[in-house]
């Protein structure tokens, strides 16, 4: 079936789906429609009259959790039974969740501070086993999220089972996604281009979680993906 997507131009809340479409072969022109927009477009009743927004065959949709599932079962990535995809489906809600945290204390497009930097990559919640000290809930930062998270993917080098699903992607996407210098304008700020704000606080983050760090390599390591990073042209954000 034709799939077609309609975006913002940028990575965004496509750029997860670009990349489960990248994993399963498929790019602009040879495999899907790359409906890239700088002002607003049509055919958007799906979501409201907003993109994000996904066709495929008859069907749109919009909300970047129905996106991510359509995209992801269409590509095979959400697991290999129901119970792995309510595994996978559990890990996106912890990353929304982990990026609702990180929106409140850096919010989107502006420069974190060096103190918020240290915050969030070096203070708050430590409680990364047992129950969850309900206490901390307000100073759950990345090391709680990070640990927390951990401890719930799999030993096998995959998030869940053993191959490449939505869980990986979206880890990937939080952890190690950067934009290369000539994908960016000239103004671009480099903060923008680093997961959190900073590739090597955040290299140094997946050093002590490595079914994390195995998730992204994952990912990373993948020829589609490798192709898809040299192909995807200048970003606008």
């Amino acid at each position: 079936m034709a799939i077609s997507l309609k975006y913002w131009n940028g990575r965004g809340l496509m750029e997860v789906p670009r990349l489960m479409l990248a994993i399963a072969g498929k790019f602009p022109g040879d495999g899907y429609e790359d409906g890239r927009f700088n002002a607003p477009t049509d055919g958007l009743e799906q979501n409201l009259g907003r993109m994000p927004l996904v066709t495929i065959g008859d069907e749109s949709f919009g909300q970047s959790g129905a996106i991510n599932f359509v995209v992801a079962s269409e590509c095979g990535l959400m697991g290999s039974s129901t119970f792995d995809a309510g595994h996978i489906l559990s890990i996106t809600e912890h990353i929304k969740e982990m990026f609702q945290v990180y929106g409140k204390l850096v919010p989107w497009g502006t420069e974190p501070s060096a103190e918020n930097m240290d915050l969030w990559f070096d203070g708050g919640a430590k409680d990364v086993t047992g129950p969850a000290d309900r206490a901390g809930a307000a100073t759950r930062y990345l090391n709680w999220w990070a640990g927390r998270i951990e401890a719930t993917l799999g030993s096998g080098g995959f998030a869940v089972g053993d191959k490449l699903s939505l869980a990986d992607v979206l880890i990937y996407y939080a952890f190690a996604e950067t934009l290369a210098d000539d994908q960016a304008a000239p103004d671009f700020p480099a903060f923008r281009k680093e997961p959190f704000g900073s590739k090597a606080r955040t290299d140094e983050l997946l050093a002590r979680h490595p079914r994390l760090k195995a998730s992204c390599d994952a990912v990373a390591g993948n020829e589609n993906v490798q192709k898809w990073h040299r192909e995807r042209g200048v970003q606008g954000f």
